[in-house]
């Protein structure tokens, strides 16, 4: 890891550390004074600023207003937790930044089929605590993926234990097997449980869809679960509107059993992806992502992302999960190591 680098994780660490410590012992003016803080300091944030206008320019989407409208998403993301932080989130105001319309008959529907629900949707600022707005209505577990990083995770369970919700962890070093597992178990119990499902992946192990006209490759193992639990998939987004978030739900996915299903389930990720993708276009300042590490690589076209994989490839190495052939003989697997060369 880069020196740069290094120093810009230590920092962001410190800074999420002491905002946990500074919103536990402040009030409710207090935290709003820190909101009015860093969004003055986003407007010096040079750096900041010149890497988002880049990515949003790549993405074909910028306009100069969206660097504002999304930094002021990305702290109120930042405020919303440290009022959970301060007073727990019954008492924390967020519940009210929010509302549903009347697609949330759509969801009710779904869970009242007694099968469990799979809940997704992309990175949306406010994605942290979207679990524990709609848990009134319907218990919503969030699924977190294991992180390297400790101090991650002890936020990530902070976060989650403020919020009084129900967080669904892997074991530690578990396989792919174990990961799904733990999904599965608690959509058998007829749980409802929340995954953010635009993690890109390394091209052998992900799903090829198509973002702001760039290919990034998607986990399809929501939909694997869903095939084999009969759980439905109901997508989620929120936008923000007047002073709320606006939460909407899709038609949910109800795959039948039976038949290939990796390509089924290949499918049906990628029919969300062109969802998400229309969403991100009418409302792009509310993806987290923005500027994340391997999305700057797959809007920018940079190739850092696709290097392990293409090094695997030329090896003749391992296989591809949602295609059941060797590397060599695979041709979508061949077409981008041309592309990527």
């Amino acid at each position: 890891m880069g020196l740069t680098r290094q120093l810009r994780k230590k920092v962001t660490r410190g800074f999420l550390k002491w905002g946990q410590q500074f919103a536990l012992k402040s009030d409710h003016a207090g935290i709003e004074r820190l909101r009015k803080i860093l969004i003055r300091t986003t407007k010096i944030a040079i750096p900041l600023r010149k890497r988002l206008e880049r990515n949003m320019k790549f993405a074909g989407i910028y306009k100069p207003h969206l660097i504002d409208a999304h930094f002021e998403r990305v702290i109120d993301q930042m405020i919303m937790l440290a009022h959970i932080f301060r007073a727990g989130f019954p008492q924390s105001g967020c519940f009210e930044q929010f509302t549903f319309d009347d697609s949330f008959e759509l969801l009710q529907q779904a869970y009242d089929k007694g099968k469990g629900v799979i809940c997704i949707s992309p990175h949306l600022c406010g994605y942290p605590v979207y679990a524990p707005i709609v848990t009134p209505r319907i218990p919503c577990a969030i699924y977190m993926r294991q992180n390297k990083d400790a101090h991650k995770m002890s936020l990530n369970q902070a976060i989650g234990d403020a919020a009084e919700g129900e967080l669904l962890y892997p074991p530690e070093g578990a396989t792919k097997t174990q990961r799904l597992r733990v999904i599965t178990d608690a959509i058998k119990q007829g749980k409802m449980v929340f995954i953010c499902a635009d993690t890109p992946r390394k091209f052998d192990s992900g799903v090829p869809v198509k973002i702001f006209g760039r290919t990034a490759y998607f986990p399809s193992g929501v939909f694997t679960m869903s095939l084999r639990t009969g759980a439905p998939v109901v997508p989620v987004t929120w936008h923000w509107e007047n002073g709320q978030y606006h939460i909407h739900y899709d038609e949910p996915f109800e795959l039948k059993r039976g038949g290939d299903l990796r390509r089924k389930a290949a499918e049906a990720i990628q029919k969300w992806a062109k969802t998400v993708d229309e969403f991100l276009h009418e409302h792009p300042e509310m993806w987290w992502n923005w500027l994340d590490k391997r999305w700057t690589y797959i809007i920018r076209d940079d190739k850092r992302f696709m290097i392990n994989s293409i090094e695997r490839v030329n090896r003749n190495e391992g296989g591809h999960r949602n295609y059941n052939m060797h590397f060599s003989e695979n041709p979508i697997l061949q077409t981008e190591k041309r592309k990527n060369a």
